[in-house]
């Protein structure tokens, strides 16, 4: 039976040659590199809010500056790697990260560090999508499953180191060194793609020009939704200024819809006439808000509601890597071999059941419940990101798998930026005014601590909707195709 596309294969496996092993190999590592230097600051982010006297909401920003930069960085990027090649893209956004992360580390003020992130986000977004490109790109089809399986196991590795040092430099040290001690591992990865990368010689390169305009409506559109999102639960969700930039989100978001087929549209329409494509990009944005949601609010639920330090709460979150790593390289092979669509709805459902009994039992299993949160949200994270990539990239031509490729890592970094403002605003809803500051829930008891558990459970509830939707979507427009004779 002719099958409608490539996600299933029964063909035996093909061994990579040294050519590929060695670029994977370097994407494994800057995913390593990029999950090691997000972890870092996961787990100091209470740390951070308390020495810069910040509130929740201003130390998101911390963040959401970075996912913002990546994001619109991400958009141009497959575009400029077409055209520069995918070598000197990645060459570039390293060092570009590597500069803006030593700046983040000399940082005296909130504004300096959020100028800093904004930069090292625009380095490591064009790293990152050239380094989602090279996979489709340099990898042979029957090993793409277990690239990207490798990739997540680099990511993995970082979360696992980074969760530790980051908990040690935040109780021993300044949270400086978090930037400080990450700029010599952006350098040694400089180094090594440098040595390692093919040159690029494709006589297929092609020439699209990158729209400044639809750029543009994009950073704003993004930026009004978090500032929306941000400060709503502050200055009133039916004030002016709320309401205003909610007008603007739809606004800019209608004009991108209109520059879909002009010469300012960001990506080739093809791209979404590709088969599965648009609804594996819908189920990775879905899924990407709520885990990320949950990852940036759970080392503030275990140092303010548990009373753990830094350092005993990046033990705790090891959990997460931990069982994500062995995941995701199981399942990227497993993907390969059978298909996406069961393993991507597996991991919504698993989550979505973490997420609904922790939200049950959040205020009576204490720490033991915690631990297996942690764990069970990281199988379901590692069973879903290489099934999910690779049923996108199934379909896509040669010619659009550069751009297409840094498709994916947009919608992550999309739902990402709307996780943490989203996430964040459930969080701080029950706080005076919308705002939950740090420094004063450290002496809080009684009324202040219950509200504090009020906005967790909320969290987890939502997280629960969003996974759940995530994986029936999944189910109803991903198709299973037979397999192959």
């Amino acid at each position: 039976m002719q099958a409608k596309s490539a996600d299933r294969q029964n063909a035996p496996p093909v061994l990579m040659s040294a050519q590929e092993r060695r670029i994977i190999y370097c994407v494994a590592i800057a995913a390593f590199t990029f999950q090691f230097e997000a972890f870092l600051i996961q787990v100091a982010l209470p740390t951070m809010s308390r020495e810069l006297h910040a509130s929740s909401t201003e130390i998101s920003f911390v963040v959401l500056t970075y996912l913002l930069a990546t994001t619109v960085a991400l958009v141009p990027a497959g575009k400029i790697g077409d055209r520069f090649g995918l070598r000197r893209t990645f060459l570039a956004g390293c060092a570009v990260a590597a500069i803006s992360t030593l700046l983040a580390g000399v940082s005296t003020h909130l504004w300096m560090l959020w100028i800093s992130r904004f930069l090292q986000g625009l380095g490591i977004g064009s790293m990152v999508a050239a380094a989602y490109a090279m996979i489709p790109v340099w990898v042979g089809k029957e090993n793409t499953g277990r690239g990207y399986g490798m990739l997540s196991m680099g990511a993995s590795i970082g979360m696992v180191v980074g969760l530790p040092v980051g908990g040690i430099l935040s109780q021993a040290l300044s949270w400086q060194w978090i930037f400080l001690i990450t700029t010599p591992v952006f350098i040694g990865l400089f180094y090594f793609a440098w040595k390692v990368l093919p040159h690029d010689q494709s006589p297929n390169r092609t020439h699209s020009k990158i729209s400044c305009a639809g750029l543009v409506f994009l950073g704003l559109m993004l930026t009004c939704t978090v500032l929306a999102l941000s400060l709503g639960g502050e200055l009133g969700w039916a004030s002016t200024e709320t309401l205003s930039l909610l007008f603007l989100t739809l606004l800019l978001t209608a004009l991108l819809y209109a520059l879909r087929n002009s010469r300012h549209a960001l990506f080739p329409s093809e791209i979404f006439r590709v088969s599965g494509f648009v609804p594996g990009l819908c189920v990775l944005f879905i899924f990407s808000i709520a885990v990320t949601g949950m990852r940036f609010l759970i080392p503030f639920y275990l140092q303010l509601n548990c009373g753990l330090t830094a350092l005993m709460s990046s033990v705790l979150l090891i959990a997460y890597p931990i069982s994500l790593a062995p995941t995701g390289v199981w399942a990227g092979k497993m993907a390969d071999k059978t298909g996406s669509r069961a393993l991507v709805i597996r991991a919504c459902l698993i989550a979505a059941a973490c997420c609904g009994v922790y939200a049950l039992f959040l205020d009576s299993l204490g720490l033991w419940l915690s631990i297996l949160f942690i764990l069970g949200l990281g199988v379901a994270t590692g069973l879903f990101y290489a099934p999910n990539n690779r049923f996108c990239m199934s379909e896509v031509p040669d010619a659009l798998k550069a751009q297409a490729g840094a498709l994916m890592p947009v919608s992550l970094n999309m739902g990402s930026l709307i996780g943490v403002s989203l996430f964040e605003t459930v969080f701080a809803i029950h706080a005076p005014d919308g705002v939950m500051m740090v420094s004063t829930l450290t002496q809080a008891t009684g009324p202040m601590l219950s509200g504090l558990s009020h906005g967790f459970t909320n969290a987890m509830e939502l997280a629960v909707f969003l996974f759940s939707g995530s994986g029936l979507i999944a189910y109803m427009r991903y198709r299973s195709i037979v397999r192959v004779k």
